[in-house]
């Protein structure tokens, strides 16, 4: 009898040291991503003046905010988020978590069913331009259309 308890000690005491750490720390890090991951990379196919809206949007599904312009232009908007929570409990009484979204925008200026010009913002300090060979410049901040967009992000596309 007294043989068993001590065997019965031993397998609880064991079976509490596998699984009490599981109680005592646990935590994680899950990252969820919406909307289209557009980037620099992402945007290089595209040529100023040649590339359809169709292939635009065949390429990012329909854009997030669609303005048309006094003068026909439209600006197609596409907005991305990156959520990435992290949490952690010790003791299952305390416990604590992080949440991060970072969102990024782009714009794509349309004319005549083509698109003629891009920027984006949201890089996490990254300083890109875009430069518009069909008009031969670069888009600086006050040349973005004021319903698009505050504080666009310059991005290098060529």
């Amino acid at each position: 009898m007294r043989r068993t308890s001590i065997t019965l000690h031993l397998l609880t005491l064991a079976l509490f040291a596998v699984l009490a750490p599981g109680c005592l720390y646990a935590g994680g890090r899950t990252t969820r991503e919406t909307g289209p991951q557009i980037d620099e990379h992402s945007v290089a196919f595209i040529e100023f003046g040649r590339t359809s809206v169709e292939l635009l949007e065949a390429t990012f599904g329909e854009p997030n905010h669609r303005v048309c312009t006094s003068d026909g232009t439209e600006i197609l908007r596409y907005d991305s988020d990156i959520r990435t929570t992290e949490g952690s409990y010790v003791l299952m009484l305390v416990a604590s978590s992080n949440n991060t979204i970072q969102r990024t925008s782009w714009w794509f200026e349309v004319r005549e069913q083509k698109v003629m010009r891009l920027w984006g913002e949201g890089f996490d300090g990254v300083k890109t331009s875009v430069s518009s060979p069909a008009r031969n410049e670069t888009l600086a901040q006050t040349d973005a259309p004021a319903a698009a967009v505050n504080h666009p992000v310059d991005l290098q596309v060529e």
